[in-house]
């Protein structure tokens, strides 16, 4: 599995992510591919730090979360999905 690391630039936007799958999918253009941030589609256009912002903006806030060593880190995880979009004929 191959990781984007960029540490501290989260001036990148989306776009970038959706260069690299067309890369590493053999896709024509980044028309074909859509990104998702909890089912619904990112544009292209917003920075990263942005996409955190609204990650951390729908995240549960008056609940806390206890953790111990050893537990999940799925609740500190961004989780991105990605499709291939439909075709309009």
């Amino acid at each position: 599995m191959t990781k984007i690391t960029y540490e501290r630039d989260g001036s990148l936007p989306v776009s970038f992510i959706k260069k690299y799958l067309v890369q590493k999918l053999h896709l024509a253009s980044e028309a074909e591919v859509e990104i998702l941030l909890r089912g619904q589609p990112v544009i292209s256009t917003l920075q990263l730090h942005n996409l955190v912002d609204l990650w951390l903006q729908a995240a549960p806030s008056s609940e806390g979360i206890n953790t111990s060593v050893g537990s999940s880190a799925k609740n500190f995880v961004m989780v991105l999905s990605y499709c291939r979009k439909a075709q309009l004929k």
